[in-house]
C-alpha cells in the first residue's frame, strides 16, 4: 500500500511539473483551515507560490488534543504540489501530494516525530466579486518509519482561500 501511495504522489507531482508554464509565476494563494474532530479543534494554513497547475506550496496544520475522546495532538508541516483537477468560473477541485513531518502527542505516551508523505484533496466554490473561495478539504499524513505510532492521521476541515 505504501508503494502505491508513493508511486501516485510521484506520478502526480511529475505531471504537475510537466504542465507548468515557466512564464506564469503570477500569484500567490493563501488558505486557512478550521475544523473539529471529536470536539478537538483543528486549524491550519497553506500557501501556494503560483496559482497555475502544479503550484508549489507549504502547509502547517495543528489538531488540539482531546483526552476524553482519545484524540491526539498533532502538528504537521511540509511541502506539496497543488494539482487543479477542475478549474471553472464557479468552482475548483484539487489534489496536493506532498511530504512532511508530523509531531504526535498521545496522552500518557512519549511524543513522536514522524516523517512521510501527505495528501490533500478538496473542493471549493468561488465567492462573488473575487472574495476568494470556500469549501471542504481533507488532509492525510502518513508515517513511514516509526512502527510504534499511528500509521496515518486524517483531518477534514472547512477551508477559505484567497489570492494576493
Amino acid at each position: 500500500m505504501k508503494k502505491l501511495i508513493v508511486a501516485l504522489c510521484l506520478l502526480s507531482s511529475s505531471v504537475s511539473f510537466a504542465a507548468r508554464n515557466v512564464a506564469s509565476y503570477s500569484g500567490k494563494t493563501a488558505s486557512i483551515n478550521l475544523g473539529m474532530s471529536s470536539s478537538a479543534l483543528n486549524i491550519g494554513g497553506r500557501m501556494e507560490f503560483d496559482n497555475d497547475q502544479g503550484a508549489l506550496g507549504a502547509y502547517i496544520f495543528l489538531q488540539t488534543e482531546k483526552k476524553d475522546a482519545g484524540v491526539p495532538q498533532v502538528l504537521t508541516f511540509g511541502a506539496h504540489s497543488m494539482l487543479r483537477l477542475v478549474e471553472s468560473t464557479n468552482a475548483t477541485a484539487y489534489l496536493a501530494p506532498g511530504f512532511g513531518i508530523s509531531m504526535i502527542k498521545m496522552d500518557g505516551m512519549d511524543d513522536k516525530t514522524v516523517v512521510g508523505p501527505s495528501f490533500r484533496y478538496g473542493g471549493q466554490l468561488k465567492l462573488p466579486n473575487g472574495a476568494g473561495a470556500l469549501g471542504l478539504e481533507r488532509l492525510e499524513a502518513w508515517n513511514w518509519f516509526d512502527s510504534d505510532s499511528a500509521s496515518s492521521v486524517a483531518f477534514t476541515s472547512v477551508v477559505y482561500s484567497f489570492n494576493f
